[in-house]
């Protein structure tokens, strides 16, 4: 028994006990409000939380289990609400029964997920109608063997609120231009960000900024939205994922229903600034494309801004129409490159001045140490970032120095012990070789399929291999354009399939480049 629920002051049950003291009348107070905090919905949810994104990593807890608010609570249930029933459906299918056994750590209530439907401010769900939304039976026993009183069971006595859609949990409050690090291959991105979050011009429009995952582009995008926030807080500005909008649109169909579709669209173009994160997954959908397209047209129709971001050039998004893939090449295309040497250095600096002013304050890892960790990992930001965790982490939980040979060690247990990625020109080089051509060859415009058909070889395993982006590519084979690689890699893609030698011969140099 827990010292809160120890009254019998070491006598027998039944027995008189002695009149507390003030003091024990105090203290038995604090311990009650400190249970009274441990069993309330709102604590135990905020715990729950932070096991979820633990468990799951912070991009799967964002995308799903973060999207989920605490709705209601009675004494049997608890019900979590999710911005519609097709997020509410999936994140209770594949992460329900996870919620419930993490909720069941500290509480016994049953845990119930659903989508009210009342998505206006300050309306109040009717019993009805939440009955359908939840999915749930009022006359059925929970869980725990008891029938549910007040499923809407409200905190504090006040109403339950219209339902709004959530926002993720993740932080993204370091997510500012000032955190930025800037260098060669993202400034002319983090110039457009940087317009458009101090300017009203929508001179470029839409913008399109284009990189591989875990560039920085969602960065930028958060960047551009806090810049704003704080400079021009009259300005509407909507930032939403491309998950949420096909989630969204699917969901204002479904419901067949004129004003769930207006509904939809005035949450998209009553803005001033529309920001969309990962574009290319609402392109690669036929039915949400349709409406990304009109949802374009009408924002820059109207003068206002819109800024996305995107995994691929937007030629590259393979299942876009032409004319959306013509629309968004008409405003400016920011493409970030690959981190060279340089900015990866700057980023190890941002990261080690970071964990100094988080509770750090004595870290220190000297120039050769942060050398060999920028050249070593030739990687994304992100995979950078990645690497320099797992690296202070190890040596902090071992109790050892940052230096060159502990931080070699370290990576020598890592996903990083393979090789370096290769370079375009290493690749260039290797391809050459391999089917006994010359580098100027190579780069020259002669169009001759033994000299052509190598280099789109070339091309092909500099798209399988490297984050450079398309243009870059295009730009170190004699200055070529994007659509010159993009056609070069659908072509030899294709060849794989049908000419077993030139197969064997590609499988043959990949084996080698990945062995250097």
């Amino acid at each position: 028994m827990s010292d809160w629920q120890d009254n019998s002051d070491g006598k027998a049950s039944g027995q008189p006990k002695d009149k507390p003291s003030p003091e024990e009348t105090a203290n038995s107070g604090v311990n009650v409000l400190e249970q009274q905090e441990i069993s309330d919905p709102a604590h135990i949810w905020r715990q729950v939380q932070g096991k979820l994104r633990a468990h799951l990593g912070d991009r799967v807890h964002m995308s799903w289990t973060g999207q989920l608010v605490l709705q209601s609570a009675d004494e049997n249930q608890v019900i979590l609400g999710a911005p519609s029933k097709f997020i509410a459906g999936r994140i209770d299918g594949k992460y329900g029964d996870l919620v419930r056994k993490l909720w069941a750590q500290s509480d016994q209530r049953y845990v119930e997920i659903g989508n009210p439907p009342s998505m206006g401010s300050g309306t109040e769900m009717k019993p009805a109608r939440q009955k359908q939304a939840l999915g749930h039976d009022l006359n059925r026993p929970s869980r725990t063997g008891v029938p549910p009183q007040n499923p809407r069971g409200q905190f504090g006595g006040s109403p339950t609120p219209g339902f709004t859609t959530p926002t993720p949990i993740q932080n993204h409050e370091r997510f500012t231009f000032d955190n930025f690090v800037v260098g060669i291959p993202n400034e002319l991105a983090f110039a457009a960000a940087r317009r458009v979050a101090n300017s009203t011009d929508s001179q470029y429009n839409p913008i399109v900024i284009y990189g591989p995952h875990g560039m920085g582009k969602t960065h930028l995008l958060h960047a551009v939205k806090a810049e704003v926030a704080k400079k021009d807080p009259a300005r509407r500005v909507r930032l939403i994922s491309s998950e949420d909008f096909v989630a969204s649109f699917v969901q204002s169909v479904r419901s067949q229903g004129r004003s769930e579709i207006d509904a939809f669209k005035a949450g998209l173009r009553d803005v001033d600034l529309l920001i969309i994160d990962d574009a290319h997954f609402i392109a690669d959908k036929p039915g949400s494309q349709e409406e990304l397209m009109h949802t374009l047209i009408s924002l820059v129709d109207s003068g206002k801004q819109i800024l996305l971001a995107s995994d691929r050039h937007p030629h590259a998004i393979n299942k876009a129409s032409d004319r959306l893939k013509s629309y968004l090449c008409g405003g400016l295309l920011c493409d970030i490159g690959a981190a060279d040497y340089e900015l990866r250095r700057r980023i190890l600096d941002r990261l080690i001045e970071r964990r100094r002013t988080s509770g750090h304050p004595t870290l220190a890892m000297p120039q050769d140490a942060r050398d060999h960790l920028a050249a070593r990992i030739n990687a994304t930001p992100r995979d950078l970032e990645g690497a320099f965790n797992q690296v202070v982490a190890r040596l902090e939980f071992l109790g050892k120095p940052l230096t060159l040979d502990s931080i070699q060690e370290a990576l020598a247990h890592s996903r990083y012990t393979g090789h370096t990625r290769p370079t375009v020109d290493k690749i260039q080089r290797a391809t050459a070789k391999q089917f006994g051509i010359s580098m100027e060859e190579m780069l020259s415009k002669r169009r001759s399929r033994a000299i052509a058909r190598p280099r789109q070889v070339a091309m092909y395993v500099c798209k399988m291999l490297t984050t450079r982006s398309l243009p870059d590519i295009g730009r170190r084979f004699g200055g070529r354009d994007h659509t010159t690689v993009i056609h070069a890699v659908k072509r030899i893609d294709n060849l794989r399939a049908e000419d077993t030698g030139l197969n064997a011969n590609i499988e043959s140099l990949l084996e080698t480049l990945k062995g250097t």
